[in-house]
């Protein structure tokens, strides 16, 4: 049986009834059903036959569901056993943080502040069982309509995005960073198809304080996102949830609304479709790819937003004896429920919106990516750059038609712009469709140098790349290999050692899974003079 020929009225397992289908991605199917046999509403996601990624998503649906947090949605049941594989889990109403940006412009900085830290206690929890989220957006974290926070998505929407991590603690950091920088700007810190909102602008190949955005904000909450994100040289960035937690513990708070919907005047009724692909949108896909292998303390696990056993011990000295806190005004939730009723009705599930990738942080890699900005050696700006490809014999009369004329963007300043590859299809995208050995830019320096480090600025689509930095004195692509590292959703940072020379090639001898590899900048350090 096919998801593409499903129906609604279609049972699994003989009690969840299908009602109606809310949103589709490639490969798998999200629906609002029926539980027959507890009468309640939940939420159904099913696959394709050949979808690969099944068996782990089921995995990771699985290893969720052991987890008791009430702020992280519920998996009821999951299997692959069967003709059609599928995951059961809660069906979640109410507000996203995006929704609520949408509708009445950015959070009061102390209802931010509540709403994230209950989001980080929540990942706080789950990174010491052992499971990370990996691709958090303004659509995970819900504030529902019974009065609760909820963040849904942990572990398995890293596997629908094909998403892994060798720091997921970092990378969740980020993500919470990213969230409160969207609730007190009303921006999204990241790439288009990961959110609605207004893409948050830029400066100096960085995005923008919080508090250049919104002069108001607190010190305080303005230091805590830019650690989170790595906006300016941190000295003490914020690398795991419970670091997040410990942060916001330190400022001031505001009770959230009772109800999802009444940051305003409530409306009359909250029914929205399903959300239709935007046809004109180009920008590259939401989330990265499977990384290379992982330094041999990460498991296997991480690839589906699981941590390894080291990982979790480190996250149980984070976390401490800390539980989860009280819901404020639960209690009154029940007393005041007649309120709403036709006030706030059903809303899609934060996970019915599939979500996209971290932005900009540096990250560890086995090939020398160091994890925090350093301030060795000053920027040098080079006068010029010169896209080049390697093309296979067979395929001459097939060279790429965008690595050399989008070359110069890879040093204008602007992250936003990109030098970028044609878009490949087909099994062997990722390898440039079999037609190229590789493509890469040649930065001239304009003298010889001694240098320290570089930059990579990439989207969330060309994350989990990797790549070579080779360094000399002649205007060639077959330079000496001077690092090697693995791009990640913002600012990746390799060291150099003692390189010395005047040119710099930044090569690719593969692409990112959604079969366009885009960097939107490159930025040189080393001695000056």
């Amino acid at each position: 049986m096919s998801t593409s020929i499903i129906e609604p009225g279609t049972r699994l397992a003989g009690r969840y009834r299908l009602e109606e289908r809310v949103s589709e991605s490639a490969g798998s199917t999200l629906w609002k059903a029926i539980d027959e046999i507890l009468a309640r509403a939940v939420s159904v996601r099913t696959f394709e036959p050949d979808f690969p990624r099944a068996a782990e998503v089921v995995t990771a649906a699985r290893t969720a569901s052991r987890l008791t947090d009430p702020r992280l949605t519920q998996v009821f049941d999951a299997d692959d056993t069967g003709e059609l594989a599928y995951v059961v889990s809660e069906w979640v109403s109410g507000d996203t943080l995006e929704d609520m940006i949408l509708s009445d412009g950015p959070l009061e900085p102390g209802r931010a502040a509540t709403f994230v830290s209950e989001a980080a206690e929540a990942l706080t929890a789950a990174h010491s069982s052992g499971l990370a989220h990996l691709c958090l957006t303004a659509r995970n974290l819900v504030w529902t309509t019974g009065g609760t926070v909820k963040l849904t998505g942990l572990a398995v929407d890293a596997v629908l995005c094909s998403v892994s991590s060798g720091d997921p603690a970092r990378i969740d950091a980020l993500g919470l960073g990213q969230m409160l920088y969207a609730a007190l700007t009303g921006q999204w810190p990241g790439s288009a198809d990961e959110s609605s909102l207004p893409l948050a602008t830029e400066k100096d190949g960085n995005f923008r304080p919080v508090v250049e955005v919104c002069a108001d904000t607190p010190a305080t909450l303005n230091d805590i996102v830019s650690r989170c994100m790595e906006i300016g040289d941190m000295a003490k960035p914020l690398t795991t949830p419970a670091e997040v937690v410990a942060a916001l513990s330190t400022v001031p708070r505001t009770p959230l609304p009772l109800f999802a919907g009444m940051q305003g005047p409530p409306p009359s009724v909250i029914n929205r479709p399903p959300r239709q692909p935007d046809p004109q949108r180009t920008v590259p896909a939401p989330r990265p790819g499977p990384y290379p292998p992982e330094p041999q303390h990460v498991s296997a696990l991480s690839s589906v937003g699981m941590l390894s056993p080291g990982d979790r011990k480190q996250g149980d000295r984070e976390q401490g004896d800390r539980k989860p806190v009280n819901r404020p005004l639960v209690a009154f939730a029940g007393v005041l429920a007649a309120v709403v009723v036709g006030i706030a009705a059903w809303q899609l599930s934060s996970e019915d919106k599939p979500s996209g990738g971290p932005a900009p942080t540096a990250s560890a890699d086995q090939g020398g990516t160091k994890e925090s900005p350093s301030t060795a050696g000053v920027r040098i700006q080079p006068v010029a750059a010169r896209g080049d490809q390697q093309i296979k014999p067979a395929f001459a009369g097939h060279p790429d038609n965008h690595v050399i004329p989008t070359a110069p963007l890879l040093i204008d300043g602007k992250s936003s712009s990109y030098w970028e590859s044609d878009g490949y299809s087909g099994a062997n995208h990722t390898r440039f469709g079999n037609y190229l050995n590789g493509v890469g830019v040649i930065l001239d320096l304009g003298r010889t140098a001694d240098l320290s480090k570089i930059r990579v600025f990439a989207p969330a689509g060309s994350a989990g790349v990797p790549f070579e930095i080779r360094v000399g004195d002649s205007n060639s692509l077959t330079l000496k290999k001077a690092a090697t590292g693995t791009t990640v959703a913002g600012n990746t940072e390799v060291d150099l050692g003692d390189a010395k020379g005047r040119y710099v090639v930044l090569w690719f001898a593969q692409g990112p899974p959604s079969g366009k590899l885009q960097i939107g900048e490159a930025t040189v350090y080393g001695a000056s003079g």
